[in-house]
């Protein structure tokens, strides 16, 4: 018995050595290394301080639907909601309103979205997919109406500075992505809350004779990832100065896929917040490699498939 304990710990000590997320950084470490010896120009300061700035609303991103997937659900509407929050923002600027004023009133739209996605996935059965497909609509329509089809120029210098400029040389986008970060691992692994999204991802049923609130707790996990699209919105109108509302249309699989290399289960049940960072980073340092490289942008579409596949299928692998 003692013997077949030892083996089982022995067992335990390996699969974590070889987890999703170990070898994701086992893979980021050897390309970095790689990249840096045959990238001419890859190994520096300023293109190390590229790759973090640009991570930055990847990374954002993906925490906040990291939230939506340990429930088992999916949350499109990540898509568009950054350029509506955007657009609101630009949009109040201009008329004169308070910077303040119109960083909450941006904030409160995302918040409407994620609880209208919420309330309607726990109180009827269409899947979130669907529903946050059609949010997402809806939001890209209301942005290209603020902003009448046309990106809205932000010059607000308090505005630039707290989301866009560089603190002592480093990017104040870089800093608000580990605040972020943090607050996401605390809130997901160290707290009752991350504990009963991860039990309603496992199992919704049984999380509701359990006693936990699953309709309060999905609601909430909704919320976070609107608000945390708003937030990706607020710091791409810094990093461009103007607000488009095509703005990241094109990152919510990046995002998503961040999530899911990074260790997040599809299924439900599992969140791993490093894991998201993590994602978030080698799939920023794979496409500045590849823009090094002179390799054309649907190469790296290509690739990401693979790598999701991959994923995925490591995940589901049967362990012996």
């Amino acid at each position: 018995m003692i013997g077949i304990s030892k083996q089982m710990k022995i067992q335990v000590k390996n699969n974590r050595w070889i987890s999703q997320e170990n070898v994701l950084l086992y893979i980021t470490i050897a390309l970095f290394i790689l990249f840096s010896f045959i990238a001419k120009g890859f190994f520096n300061v300023i293109n190390f301080l590229i790759i973090l700035r640009s991570m930055s609303i990847i990374a954002v991103l993906g925490l906040g639907i990291t939230f939506v997937i340990t429930t088992g659900e999916i949350d499109l509407s990540i898509g568009t909601i950054p350029a509506l929050c955007g657009a609101v923002l630009a949009v109040l600027l201009q008329s004169g309103f308070p910077l303040i004023l119109a960083i909450l009133i941006s904030f409160l739209i995302a918040v409407l979205i994620g609880l209208v996605n919420g309330l309607i996935i726990v109180n009827t059965d269409l899947p979130g997919i669907i529903v946050t497909l059609a949010t997402s609509m809806i939001a890209s329509g209301i942005a290209y109406i603020l902003t009448k089809q046309a990106p809205v120029v932000v010059t607000n210098k308090i505005f630039m500075n707290i989301f866009g400029q560089n603190l002592l040389g480093f990017p104040v986008m870089v800093l608000w992505m580990l605040f972020i970060s943090v607050v996401s691992y605390i809130l997901l692994h160290k707290t009752k809350f991350g504990r009963n999204i991860g039990f309603i991802g496992e199992n919704r049923l049984a999380s509701f004779f359990a006693g936990i609130k699953v309709s309060t707790v999905f609601v909430a996990a909704f919320i976070i990832s609107a608000l945390y699209s708003c937030m990706a919105g607020l710091l791409a109108v810094a990093q461009s100065s103007n607000a488009a509302p095509w703005m990241l249309s094109g990152d919510m699989m990046t995002a998503i896929a961040s999530t899911i290399i990074g260790g997040t289960s599809l299924a439900g049940g599992k969140g791993n917040i490093g894991g998201t960072i993590i994602g978030a980073f080698f799939l920023t340092m794979l496409s500045n490699g590849f823009l090094i490289f002179g390799i054309e942008q649907w190469v790296l579409y290509l690739i990401n498939g693979i790598i999701i596949i991959a994923a995925l299928s490591w995940r589901h692998m049967p362990r012996t």
